[in-house]
């Protein structure tokens, strides 16, 4: 059982309880140190409502919530296996299965106006900056890849290291910066939200978390399902909100984008006798 799966179904739970029920199910392992004062203090809300959560989500009290979250967190690798244990191994057609009630999660809990403006800043932008950390680079790769095609100057920041301050001084009041942090906000994104925002550039994140601590908050913010944390997370939903993303920067750039790819594949046809797809 994964901490989402604790909290008790088909009941109507209040945003303070979502929120609750998001930071225990994206930070169990710092959801178990933390006191029920903490908890509260770190959510906004009254040690009232967290209390009367963990009887509305199916506990006794707040200590046996505790009990049930920590029972049910597991590591990297144990992921995997529960992943396995859980069926989704069985068959490819399982796994796709699984993966298309993420997508439907996620398209529910998609803010479309934070959608719409992440879509205007990437058409509108003289310059993307782009960031992904770990598996997150896959996801910034087809962004670049996407973006570059439709004529956009788009850059790659370094995933890690002092090497990625050689593209943030790039950035500029008419720059986008694009980067990833789900589960974690690695701290090179950190800084470079931070760094976004002192010289006025837009910064969005693709994030799995529905909260996030107040200096951490992007401009705007994408949230993709990616499964439950006892579970393996795959990419599909966030490399599928980038493509959405993609399309809806199509839209908006009028032609342009269009063009552009016209323009790819007239190059592409002078040469293919030279170099065949």
């Amino acid at each position: 059982m994964s901490p989402i799966s604790l909290f008790k179904q088909g009941i109507a739970y209040t945003q303070a309880e979502h929120a609750i029920i998001d930071f225990i199910s994206s930070n169990p392992t710092e959801f178990l140190v933390m006191s029920i004062q903490q908890l509260a203090a770190r959510l906004g809300v009254s040690e009232a409502t967290v209390s009367r959560f963990a009887r509305h989500a199916g506990f006794r009290d707040f200590k046996e919530l505790k009990s049930a979250v920590a029972s049910s967190t597991l590591g990297p690798a144990e992921k995997i296996a529960a992943s396995i244990e859980g069926g989704t191994s069985s068959s490819a057609a399982a796994f796709l299965k699984g993966q298309q009630g993420y997508l439907d999660i996620t398209a529910q809990r998609l803010d479309a106006g934070a959608f719409r403006r992440a879509a205007r800043a990437l058409a509108d932008a003289e310059l993307v900056l782009i960031h992904g950390k770990g598996a997150a680079v896959a996801c910034a790769e087809l962004l670049r890849f996407r973006l570059s095609r439709f004529g956009k100057h788009v850059e790659m920041l370094p995933a890690g290291g002092s090497e990625l301050f050689e593209g943030l001084v790039h950035t500029h009041r008419e720059s986008t910066l694009v980067t990833f942090g789900f589960s974690r906000l690695p701290a090179e994104s950190r800084i470079a939200i931070e760094h976004a925002r002192t010289v006025g550039a837009t910064s969005v994140l693709f994030t799995s978390r529905a909260l996030r601590e107040a200096d951490a908050h992007a401009d705007i913010e994408l949230v993709a399902y990616r499964g439950e944390p006892r579970e393996y997370h795959s990419m599909t939903s966030a490399i599928a909100l980038v493509d959405a993303l993609v399309v809806a920067v199509a839209a908006h750039l009028d032609g342009a984008a269009t063009d552009e790819l016209e323009r790819l594949r007239a190059l592409k046809r002078r040469y293919e006798s030279t170099l065949p797809r």
